[in-house]
C-alpha cells in the first residue's frame, strides 16, 4: 500500500494474458505463493504484487533473441519461456525483505497456426537454467534487490486442453546477492482431477479419494436431479492430499430451492469426508453465478455454509 492506494503488480495486464487456460494461470500465481511462504513466513512478512519488472521489461526478456537483444527464447523453434511473474515481500517497516520470481515455461508449443509441438522436460530445464541465471543478474542490478533472498520457482505449463492445469517441477532460493543457481530442488506436486473417468489413475484413485467423490456426487445426483455437473479438483503435495475443490453446477433459481440444496450438500460432505480430511470446499453455482459455498477444514466435523444474497 502506497498513499492510502494499494499497490497493482506492475506487469498485471501481461499476467492475465499470457498463460494458455484458467487453470495454468491460478496453479502459476497460487503455486508460487506457496513456494515463497517457505521463505517469508506469512507472521513476519507481508505481501505486496511486484513493483520491479513492468510489462515492456518483461515482454522484452520473453521475445525471442534474434527479435531483440534482451529476448531469453530461442531464436528459431518454440517458444519455451512462457511468462514471468514476481511478487514482494516487505518487512514491518514496509521494506523490500525479498522478491520470489515464477518461471513459466511451456511443455506444449502452439504456432499461430494452432500446431502444437511437445517440448520434452530436457529441453525445457536446459532453457530454464540459462533463463534463470540470466534474470538474476538482470534483477540484481534493480535498486534495493542486489542482496535480498529472491525465491525462484519453475512452473511447467500444461497444454490447453488439460482440465487440471500445470505444476511446479524445481524450486530454489538465491541469496547474498548471487546470480547463478547452482542446484533446483524438486518439488513434488499433482492436481487430480474427480471424477476419474475411463479407468484413468491418478493420485485420487491411489488414497481412495476418487471412490469417496463418487460417492457424494452419486448422492447429491441422486436426491436433487436438476444438476448439469459436479466435478472437482485435489492437490497434492509430497503425495499427501492438501485440499478438495468442488463445483456444483445447478438449475436452480429460487431461494428456498437453493438453501434446501446446500443444506443437503453440508450434510454430504460432513458424512463422506470425514475427520482426518483436508480442507474440503464446494461451491454451488447456477446460470447466474455464484450461489452458495460449503467448506469443511482439516479435522473438523463442523461444516460452514454460506449462501449469497
Amino acid at each position: 500500500m502506497k498513499d492510502g492506494k494499494y499497490q497493482v503488480s506492475k506487469s498485471r495486464d501481461l499476467n492475465a494474458s499470457r498463460m494458455n487456460s484458467g487453470y495454468n494461470q491460478d496453479n502459476f500465481e497460487n503455486g508460487l505463493l506457496r513456494l515463497s511462504h517457505d521463505e517469508f513466513s506469512v507472521d513476519k512478512y507481508y505481501f505486496q504484487e511486484g513493483q520491479y519488472l513492468d510489462e515492456e521489461t518483461i515482454r522484452k526478456w520473453l521475445s525471442r533473441s534474434s527479435d531483440d537483444d534482451q529476448g531469453l527464447n530461442p531464436g528459431k523453434g518454440p517458444i519455451i519461456f512462457q511468462q514471468l511473474m514476481e511478487q514482494d515481500f516487505l518487512d514491518e517497516n514496509g521494506k523490500i525483505a525479498g522478491i520470489s520470481l515464477g518461471f513459466a515455461f511451456n511443455s506444449v508449443y502452439y504456432d499461430n497456426d494452432g500446431k502444437a509441438t511437445d517440448i520434452s522436460r530436457d529441453d525445457l530445464m536446459a532453457n530454464a537454467r540459462q533463463t534463470v541465471n540470466s534474470v538474476l543478474t538482470r534483477v540484481r542490478q534493480l535498486d534495493g534487490l542486489g542482496k535480498v533472498p529472491i525465491v525462484i520457482g519453475l512452473f511447467e505449463q500444461a497444454s490447453k486442453d488439460n482440465i487440471v492445469g500445470g505444476t511446479y517441477i524445481y524450486k530454489a532460493v538465491s541469496k547474498d546477492g548471487k546470480t547463478t543457481i547452482d542446484k533446483f530442488d524438486s518439488v513434488k506436486e499433482e492436481y487430480a482431477s474427480l471424477p476419474v473417468i475411463n479407468n484413468q489413475t491418478n493420485a485420487a484413485t491411489d488414497d481412495g479419494l476418487a471412490g469417496k467423490f463418487d460417492t457424494f456426487k452419486d448422492s447429491i445426483q441422486g436426491f436433487f436431479p436438476n444438476l448439469s455437473g459436479v466435478t472437482g479438483i485435489a492437490y497434492y503435495q509430497e503425495g499427501v492430499l492438501q485440499n478438495v475443490s468442488i463445483v456444483i453446477e445447478t438449475k436452480y433459481y429460487s431461494k428456498t430451492e437453493i438453501t434446501s440444496f446446500t443444506q443437503f450438500v453440508g450434510k454430504q460432505v460432513e458424512s463422506v469426508f470425514n475427520i482426518g480430511e483436508p480442507d474440503i470446499e464446494v461451491q454451488i453455482n447456477s446460470i447466474e453465478g455464484p450461489q452458495a459455498f460449503v467448506a469443511k477444514r482439516s479435522g473438523e466435523e463442523a461444516v460452514y455454509s454460506h449462501i449469497f444474497q
